[in-house]
């Protein structure tokens, strides 16, 4: 699979000991990005933004399923800021996950995420 950019992933999930959500941080090297902020208006205005990210699992070592859910934080890019709410990333393009797809089967095994 080509690659073409890194992603930072902030995954939020809930500390029942602190009682408290948090988030954890995932940077992965080799990603296939496609899209963006304007990326291009022949989708139609309401889908102009989206972005389609493909994760092959054999040039990201370590890449668990597990650690992506619906509404998780995309960046492109490698950040390497610990954060304890959205707020904390300013200025960043950010992207929230929209669809999940865990496709480990043929020759190409990969986490497939669409964000908006």
């Amino acid at each position: 699979m080509l690659t073409n950019s890194s992603l930072t992933v902030y995954h939020k999930y809930y500390d029942y000991a602190e009682r408290l959500e948090k988030w954890k941080r995932f940077n992965y090297e080799n990603v296939w990005w496609f899209g963006g902020k304007g990326a291009g208006i022949n989708k139609g205005y309401e889908n102009a933004n989206d972005v389609q990210i493909r994760i092959p699992y054999d040039m990201n070592k370590n890449l668990d399923f597990e650690n992506f859910s619906i509404g998780d934080i995309l960046i492109q890019g490698k950040i390497d800021k610990d954060i304890t709410t959205q707020q904390d990333l300013g200025q960043e393009s950010i992207y929230n996950i929209t669809s999940l797809n865990n496709n480990n089967f043929g020759n190409s095994p990969h986490i497939h995420i669409g964000g908006k």
